[in-house]
């Protein structure tokens, strides 16, 4: 065996598992014997409560969740007695912040699903039922920022900017203007308007949903200005009639268009294209557009076709995917769609309700993760203003920031104190039931140079403190949580070590943590990612992320049972074997 404790785990986030097929006991088993053969050691499960798995019957209505939970009934406490019974460490992972996903629905497709959902630009929420009653506890926009009256004032010029210099292709006759009543299906107006075409400066540094460079501060960039309208319509979508996929002119969707009132007066907006994380097959003729979801930093081009043929995975953000369609909407959504405060005691009873039922399950201890699908939105640093915050910012600085000048970084610490106050209410329960605390700390999100992918899945205007949760007794192991890069590359980053020699300082165990698709499930790579972990002497242990992307998770086998991907499974355990991790 190795002289050091080096662990090997895996991550279970059973939605994920259970979403396209029925999930019994028996395809359980052979999950958890298969992580076990393998040489995984310990099971990280995220937890999901009643009212989570009440949004997920909704969301795959077909699949398998509704007659798994009727075959598993709580599927985390059968998964801890499987992996209890062959003698796997069993740990529960929560995210505090996730309560729904960050995309609305119009407000009939969602009713006619039977749900009830809280009102957003660009639809319906659907949240789990404790914050349908509570929606006041989600995370707040700032009031300061929040413009009112925006019904009343039409748009009378939108400006098109496209990233560079490059010559525009588009013509006056080629830009077409559809609009939307309610964001369920769009229809081309027939307008006469003035197109004319500029050059403007670049007022600061662009980059993409990954963080790469797309115009510096300073460039000139070319534009097209749209005049001569008065627009009223609350969704307004440009596109143009192109039917080819050539396009050039190009932009992240949050820098491509500008909406303008009288006396050219900008406008604040969100915006939309036909991007979309979750229902990515969208069609701006039939359906809807998802505003404010995150994505406002990928790259959309303009002058090509937006017939939904072309969107053979609109998800991707290359460049060079079909969307042709840019929209928006005025205004600003006055909450997250579903993360919840952490400043308000109820807020902290609820979540220390998970804790406890956590603990209630029989699990070896509870890991804390931040990153969640609830808070996605593309004006990150207008939220975090609710009362419980401005108040205690205002009792330290004297001043009320929801209304007045303040300094960011101290709201950010005000915010990150009250979420530790969490902390170590969850820390005293769990050490009263003689169990430990462990921490995600998220590499690709808590660094201050964040792509704008990775600042999207976390509340902003809050400082996480991991270093005190490491100084100060608060993590009692730590999951080093990556989701893009590969070991080799966060091991070599400047703000990885720093947190690697900040675990070394306090001597708290930490474990890598990084997706099966960083490998693009190959067994190969995915062993040399755990090689590599192992070798740098830096790391206790690594975390497969997750199970679901070890076997077809739309189907099972002709046999029934799970069908593993051929050698991604079988190359772990050699690998595990030749490092004496089995």
């Amino acid at each position: 065996m190795n002289e050091r404790p080096f662990l090997l785990s895996a991550l279970v986030d059973f939605p994920d598992d259970c979403q396209r097929f029925e999930f019994t006991e028996e395809l359980l088993a052979q999950l958890v014997d298969r992580l076990q053969w393998m040489g995984v050691r310990r099971v990280y499960w995220n937890y999901y409560h009643d009212g989570h798995w009440e949004w997920f019957k909704h969301y795959e209505p077909e699949g398998g969740v509704i007659r798994t939970l009727d075959n598993l009934g709580d599927p985390m406490r059968a998964g801890r007695r499987l992996a209890h019974e062959r003698g796997l460490e069993f740990f529960a992972v929560i995210k505090p912040y996730e309560n729904g996903v960050s995309h609305a629905k119009p407000k009939a497709v969602l009713t006619s699903e039977g749900v009830t959902g809280l009102p957003g630009i660009g639809g319906y929420y659907h949240v789990e039922p404790w914050v349908l009653e509570r929606p006041e506890l989600r995370v707040r926009a700032r009031q300061a920022d929040l413009p009112r009256g925006l019904e009343e004032i039409p748009v009378t010029r939108i400006q098109l900017r496209q990233k560079d210099m490059a010559p525009l292709r588009i013509r006056p006759q080629d830009l077409e203007i559809w609009t939307s009543d309610d964001n369920n299906g769009y229809s081309r107006r027939d307008l006469e308007f003035n197109v004319t075409e500029g050059v403007v400066t670049c007022p600061r540094d662009v980059v993409d949903i990954d963080g790469d460079p797309v115009t510096g501060k300073g460039d000139e960039i070319r534009v097209l200005d749209i005049t001569g309208l008065n627009l009223l319509d609350p969704f307004i979508a440009v596109t143009t009639g192109f039917e080819d996929g050539e396009g050039t002119f190009t932009n992240t969707a949050v820098e491509m268009i500008r909406a303008f009132g009288p006396d050219d007066r900008p406008l604040p907006i969100v915006v939309a294209s036909h991007k979309a994380i979750w229902r990515p097959q969208r069609d701006l003729r039939s359906g809807d557009l998802e505003y404010d979801t995150g994505l406002g930093s990928a790259v959309v081009r303009l002058d090509v076709s937006n017939s939904a043929a072309e969107f053979k995975n609109i998800l991707t953000y290359a460049d060079d995917v079909p969307d042709g369609v840019i929209a928006f909407a005025k205004g600003r959504n006055r909450y997250l769609s579903g993360s919840l405060c952490e400043g308000y005691p109820e807020v902290e009873a609820y979540w220390m309700d998970w804790v406890s039922d956590c603990i209630a399950a029989g699990v070896d201890g509870l890991d804390v993760r931040i990153s969640c699908h609830s808070s996605w939105t593309d004006s990150p640093q207008i939220y975090g203003f609710n009362p419980p915050v401005a108040a205690e910012y205002e009792r330290r600085y004297g001043v009320n920031p929801d209304v007045e000048p303040y300094d960011p970084v101290l709201l950010g610490d005000v915010r990150g104190d009250l979420y530790d106050r969490f902390l170590r209410s969850a820390k005293a329960r769990l050490a009263a039931a003689e169990l430990p605390l462990h921490h995600h700390i998220e590499l690709e999100s808590f660094r201050p140079d964040a792509s704008p992918s990775r600042v999207r899945t976390r509340p902003g205007n809050i400082t996480f403190h991991w270093r005190r949760w490491l100084r100060t007794g608060l993590a009692d192991e730590t999951t080093l949580f990556g989701r893009a890069w590969p070991p080799e590359r966060l091991l070599s980053d400047a703000f990885v070590q720093d947190v690697l020699d900040e675990v070394a300082g306090t001597s708290v165990p930490a474990h890598l943590s990084l997706p099966v698709k960083v490998s693009g499930a190959d067994g190969g790579r995915l062993a040399d990612q755990i090689e590599c972990t192992y070798r740098s002497g830096r790391l206790d242990g690594y975390t497969i992320y997750e199970t679901a992307a070890l076997y077809d998770s739309h189907k099972t086998g002709a046999d029934g049972r799970l069908s593993f991907l051929p050698g991604l499974t079988e190359a772990v355990r050699e690998r595990a074997e030749e490092l004496g991790l089995v």
